[in-house]
């Protein structure tokens, strides 16, 4: 450690204890994670092991051989369909607020001369 350490050898402890409580956070971050990864591996290949054995697997009873998850369809065997809601383009938003605040102009009871603001340059 010496050899590629930044600090002076009389304080070294401190980047030894920096690197042991950045490995602590890296396994808190990435350990769960990782457990289920390595909990679903171990679950499929236990599945599909005993697909075959009698009373135990899928076999003996009818059920279909477990197979991983499909995007692209349901499980009812129907295909998916993938939508996205219709986004306004910026035209199509700022044509919606000019009719809006047009709207918003015209209701009855607006009195446009009563806010003081100059509407054209005749006046």
């Amino acid at each position: 450690m010496s050899w590629f350490s930044i600090l002076p050898a009389s304080i070294s402890f401190i980047e030894t204890w920096l690197i042991r409580i950045f490995i602590l956070l890296g396994v808190i971050a990435i350990g769960p994670w990782l457990l289920l990864i390595v909990y679903d591996m171990l679950l499929y290949l236990f599945r599909t092991a005993t697909y075959e054995i009698p009373y135990i697997g899928g076999r003996a009873r009818n059920r279909p051989r477990p197979r991983a998850p499909s995007l692209s369809e349901r499980p009812s065997g129907k295909p998916r369909s993938f939508s996205v809601p219709g986004v306004p383009t910026a035209i199509e938003a700022a044509e919606e607020t000019v009719e809006g605040l047009k709207k918003r102009l015209d209701k009855p009871g607006h009195e446009r001369t009563s806010s003081k603001v100059i509407l054209s340059d005749d006046e």
